[in-house]
């Protein structure tokens, strides 16, 4: 199963919009059950609820993650191990969630972009390189400190 999480308190249809047309074509070849937060959209191909209290069972369940660029998914996602995708919300404030992904990947590698329409072509990378991250304390204080240097900025 694919998960896909656009956060709680920004909508983001635009990326929920693509996952539901892409699952429509059968793209992902797999089950897709997106949580949908404050959006709109509903999607007609894949499964979806807007909220739970949390989303840990279906971090652990699925085998791959698209998730919006929020701090918060970000990191649980990196810490799952899992090969994910993460997508800047254009909405938030200050293009904060874009500053974010790109200091991670200046320091692990990740799959991100602004543009949903990346979705297919960077989900096919994402799975033939099978990228995960580990937990590595190394890891875990490199991020730290790439995190603590975004939030200085601010």
């Amino acid at each position: 199963m694919i998960f896909a999480t656009v956060g709680t308190t920004l909508p983001f249809d635009e990326l929920i919009e693509e996952i539901d047309r892409l699952a429509s074509e059968d793209f992902f070849r797999e089950p897709i059950l997106v949580q949908t937060g404050t959006s709109s959209y509903q999607p007609r191909h894949c499964e979806f609820f807007k909220f739970k209290p949390s989303i840990d069972a279906e971090y652990d369940k699925a085998s791959f993650l698209i998730i919006h660029g929020g701090t918060g998914s970000t990191l649980h996602a990196m810490q799952t191990g899992k090969p994910f995708i993460a997508f800047a919300n254009p909405l938030a404030q200050d293009d904060h969630q874009a500053e974010f992904l790109q200091e991670v990947a200046q320091e692990r590698s990740l799959f991100w972009s602004r543009n949903v329409a990346d979705l297919a072509p960077l989900y096919e990378r994402a799975r033939a390189e099978k990228t995960a991250f580990g937990t590595s304390s190394r890891h875990r204080e490199r991020l730290k400190y790439a995190i603590l240097d975004v939030i200085r900025q601010t």
